[in-house]
């Protein structure tokens, strides 16, 4: 196993290994427990979809074609979404339910993933702190359960970046098991998201970068070209040929035409058709032309405050480290802390010059929050070091647990809508109401169901279910529908609707006159509402009657 920092003493390595296992099986008790109180998201319905074309595709020896032209959502991989279809046939729990516990499942691999490449750059500590900090950003915890697209993404996206890692100290003749891992780990990625496909760039400029290395510290251009080709053949070519074919197998669309589909699909995410505007800052600005700074602002006002400070810190860090290295400088460890550093860079460069078009905050970019994680925890584990030596660090142990309490207490009072957390750079949730998005999934939507129902069992008691009500929904209607009772019908036409059931997304909550009857708040902030119209279609009835 490749190490880049001398190792600790064997005790202490074993007690944090210990305490990473610990927090991955608290996070599973956490999955295990919580799993079916997370609403239907937006895009579920559709994607839950897609999964059951993908399975029975294969089910039926490649008959059942309707994987091949179903929306837009040919343009992904069907990995996460074929298997929780075939989890589905034997699942004791609701469709849904099931999504969301093996969603969450998926989640603690990313923090499992997260650990790995944490220790490989800086040891145990440094791994357990990188799983800890993942697992406490709310953005990727409250989207563990019911973002079947973007978490798998980032656990692929981290796993791969570890298998990078991993090989470079034997670089350019790295173990054939270690290619065929990385290759797997690629090729699982881009089954659920073609944008897997930048990893190819990651190795190929590792691959450069250490032959390059190699040829200027020998001062023999042909070393590098030496390396550069062995690299090639070694690694490079060999995790292509193991990962694409992974790739195609769960991508019925990208078999058609292995090549032309898949990038296809990659320039359709570039420049995605999304023709509404979007919240930034107060305004609602046009999708297609974002300021620059709409991907980097909304990156650092979802991070936790000492996530935040630590990757402030980490440029630092990095190049004071790189200084007093500059003599006997470690090839791998600083390949690595590049990789780290490009990992979380390039990315949201990269989308900011082609001028890509984005929605929903940083939801897209949530693959950058692992090596974020792994940034800030290697920041940390240096600073504890420097801590341990001061005689004021009783002190600063007591802030941190502070700290850490009222982070919790945060995610705890906002729980099932983790997600939906902004720092106190923009005051916190309540500060970023009107300003940033909220709930722009409709997670909220099963609350304010269950909400609507306990509201109308209050007013009929035992002759509830002897009545039908009418249910309008503003935005997805599976996210309200999937939770209503029987007597609850869904009506299209929100105008004619007894209720409707509105997020604040777009001031959707303000677009039919009414009284609101419940709310969904998260730390005094409305996230969507409930809205009881029969007075007014009472009084538009008997305006009606006397015309």
């Amino acid at each position: 196993m490749a190490r880049f920092r001398a190792p600790a003493a064997s005790a202490p390595a074993n007690s944090w290994d210990r305490l990473t296992l610990l927090l991955v099986v608290a996070a599973a008790v956490l999955v295990i427990a919580t799993f079916d109180q997370y609403g239907v998201t937006w895009d579920e319905d559709a994607i839950n979809t897609y999964g059951v074309y993908v399975l029975h595709y294969y089910l039926s020896f490649f008959h059942d074609r309707r994987a091949l032209d179903f929306l837009d959502l040919t343009n992904y991989g069907g990995l996460f979404d074929m298997t929780a279809a075939a989890v589905n046939l034997v699942s004791p729990f609701g469709t849904y339910e099931t999504r969301h516990l093996l969603n969450g499942f998926v989640g603690i691999l990313g923090a499992i993933g997260v650990w790995r490449l944490g220790r490989a750059l800086g040891g145990p500590r440094c791994g357990f702190i990188a799983a800890l900090l993942l697992l406490l950003t709310p953005n990727y915890y409250g989207q563990m359960f019911n973002n079947p697209k973007d978490i798998p993404f980032a656990v692929g996206m981290v796993w791969s970046l570890d298998g990078i890692v991993r090989m470079l100290p034997s670089l350019p003749r790295p173990r054939l098991a270690a290619t065929a891992k990385l290759g797997l780990a690629m090729g699982l990625t881009m089954s659920v998201r073609v944008g897997g496909l930048m990893l190819f760039g990651y190795v190929g400029l590792i691959l450069l970068l250490s032959a390059l290395w190699r040829g200027v510290a020998a001062s023999d251009g042909h070393r590098f070209i030496a390396e550069g080709w062995v690299g090639l053949w070694r690694v490079l070519v060999p995790a292509a040929l193991v990962a694409y074919p992974v790739m195609l197998f769960f991508w019925p669309w990208a078999q058609v035409a292995p090549i032309a589909h898949p990038l296809a699909a990659l320039a359709a995410f570039s420049h995605q058709d999304f023709p509404w505007p979007t919240l930034f800052d107060g305004a609602y600005v046009p999708a297609t032309d974002l300021p620059w700074e709409y991907l980097p602002v909304y990156i650092v006002i979802k991070l936790p405050e000492l996530v935040l400070a630590l990757l402030a810190a980490a440029p630092v860090v990095a190049c004071v480290t790189a200084a007093r290295a500059a003599r006997r400088p470690d090839r791998a460890r600083t390949l690595a802390l590049f990789l780290l550093g490009f990992a979380i860079v390039f990315p949201v460069a990269y989308a900011i010059a082609i001028r890509a078009v984005l929605f929903d905050g940083m939801r897209h970019f949530i693959f950058v929050l692992p090596p974020i994680a792994a940034a800030a925890a290697l920041v940390a584990d240096h600073a504890l070091d420097r801590l341990a030596v001061q005689p004021w660090r009783r002190h600063a142990y007591g802030a941190l647990a502070l700290y850490g309490g009222y982070h919790m207490g945060v995610m705890v009072m906002l729980h099932p809508d983790e997600y939906v957390y902004y720092n106190l750079l923009v005051g916190g949730v309540h500060g970023a109401r009107g300003r940033f998005k909220l709930d722009y999934w409709a997670n909220s939507y099963a609350d304010a169901v269950r909400g609507l129902e306990r509201h109308l069992k209050a007013e009929y008691g035992a002759d509830f279910m002897r009545h039908d009500f009418t249910v309008a929904v503003c935005g997805p209607p599976a996210s309200a529908v999937y939770y209503f009772p029987r007597n609850f019908i869904y009506a299209p036409d929100r105008d004619a609707a007894q209720f409707f059931i509105a997020f604040t997304k777009d001031n959707c909550d303000r677009a039919v006159p009414g009284r609101v009857i419940y709310r969904v708040e998260r730390l005094d902030t409305l996230l969507s509402a409930v809205i009881d119209r029969r007075a007014v279609l009472a009084r538009r009835a008997r305006h009606t009657g006397e015309e």
